[in-house]
């Protein structure tokens, strides 16, 4: 299944860019969501868990992660990837300068396994349909197959 794109028009950013000038840019769009309940319920289907073990799991191993992350230790998670906290900071010309309140918020970084990086180097794309009388101008006119 290929991924859906369509055409948006964002200002250029580019170097050398006019003032004003603006380009056309591909934008994927999501085409759903996979609630976690849905989850649950397509692994258990292929497993002798039911929907509500998998659940429990799935729950222990986002508690057991994040205390794990909270002790600044790498999540790692076989096939899917691993997760770690980063922060950066500001610098500053000698070490007695520095304090602590310079780190950023802390935010997660997800890198994935070479299993999931191989999936995704195979993804096909292709436009969305545009609708009768857009222009694809990127100001949202075009409309995906089936909204109003």
């Amino acid at each position: 299944m290929a991924l859906k794109y369509r055409l948006v028009q964002r200002k250029d950013m580019s170097k050398d860019a006019a003032e004003g000038a603006k380009k056309f840019y591909g934008s994927v769009s999501a085409t759903g969501t996979l609630g976690f309940d849905q989850i649950c319920s397509s692994i258990s289907a292929y497993s002798t868990a039911s929907p509500g073990d998998v659940k429990l799991v799935l729950d222990g191993l986002v508690f057991v992660a994040s205390e794990a992350l909270l002790r600044g230790e790498v999540v790692q998670l076989g096939e899917l990837g691993n997760f770690q906290l980063k922060m950066s900071s500001t610098g500053t010309d000698t070490a007695a300068d520095y304090e602590a309140s310079m780190l950023s918020r802390p935010h997660i970084v997800f890198r994935p396994s070479i299993r999931l990086k191989t999936a995704v180097a195979r993804v096909s794309v292709e436009k969305w349909p545009t609708v009768s009388g857009t222009t694809g101008s990127g100001g949202g006119e075009e409309e995906r197959p089936g909204e109003l």
